[in-house]
């Protein structure tokens, strides 16, 4: 089991209780962990093992907590301006 694993699958329970101004700081940080392992290509939602797809359940979880987590915020890319919760990456694959 991954470290984050235990954490971000309690947090999903009780997701109901947290907003961008209320989630626990362990929550947070888990969630940011797992999306930076995810963008990093160290981890990945679904994966074909045994020529079978397996879904790991925890990430999805964690790509849907960070809706919860983060408020819309202006964006831009160039002329185009909209809101968003998940910030453009960048052309060197970061992102925020």
């Amino acid at each position: 089991m991954h470290p984050l694993q235990a954490l971000l699958d309690a947090a999903w329970e009780n997701r109901t209780e947290f907003s961008p101004t209320s989630a626990p700081a362990d929550v947070r940080q888990a969630v940011e962990e797992a999306l930076a392992a995810l963008d990093r290509g160290e981890l990945r939602v679904a994966e074909k093992v045994g020529g079978e797809w397996t879904v790991h359940q925890w990430l999805k979880k964690a790509v849907l907590l960070s809706f919860r987590l983060n408020d819309n915020g202006p964006m831009g890319a160039g002329d185009l301006q909209y809101w968003d919760k998940v910030p453009l990456k960048k052309p060197d694959g970061s992102y925020r």
